[in-house]
């Protein structure tokens, strides 16, 4: 039996709008809505190398919100092309957008560079951050009114051991 990541139910919420989602994919059957699904359940779990199943303690299947919001977007976007029967959605179509932003995302999940289920909060990272703070060669000393004092740090100008005679002025 296949895991679906989200329902019927939220499919019609995403195309909902102001009017209820009339004239979008929310007149299908439950079970249109449920085979979009599916197709959609089935690719983000290729892309995520894993089905996320019902774990031991609970009958209920625990999905990642990122996995759920991929998941829909998906589902809306294979259930719009079966509402409309095949015809092409615009560039800006907001549906085939959503679609876009997917399968983006499940590029990132593939190449590791969006992790799909947040670490556990006292594990260690696994790649510490680096900072490196520079001033943009666009701007000068003289544009923030500062000296370099000579020991390695920076000072106003007029500040007793700075000068002017340094030609920074």
């Amino acid at each position: 039996m296949p895991v679906y990541y989200c329902t019927p139910a939220d499919i019609r919420d995403n195309v909902a709008g102001t009017d209820s989602g009339s004239g979008t994919c929310a007149a299908l059957t439950d079970e249109q809505l449920t085979e979009a699904i599916g197709r959609a359940s089935s690719k983000v779990s290729a892309y995520a190398g894993t089905t996320f199943e019902p774990d031991a303690s609970t009958s209920a299947v625990t999905v990642p919100d990122l996995v759920s919001t991929i998941t829909v977007q998906l589902a809306t976007f294979y259930a719009t092309l079966t509402y409309r029967k095949g015809k092409d959605l615009s560039a800006f179509d907001p549906v085939y957008l959503g679609y876009l932003d997917a399968t983006q995302m499940l590029k990132d999940i593939a190449t590791g560079m969006i992790q799909v289920g947040p670490p556990d909060p006292g594990a260690a990272t696994s790649s510490p951050g680096h900072v490196v703070q520079t001033i943009p060669s666009i701007f000068t000393y003289q544009d923030s009114g500062t000296v370099p004092t000579g020991r390695g740090g920076i000072a106003a100008a007029g500040a007793p051991g700075t000068s002017l005679r340094d030609g920074w002025f």
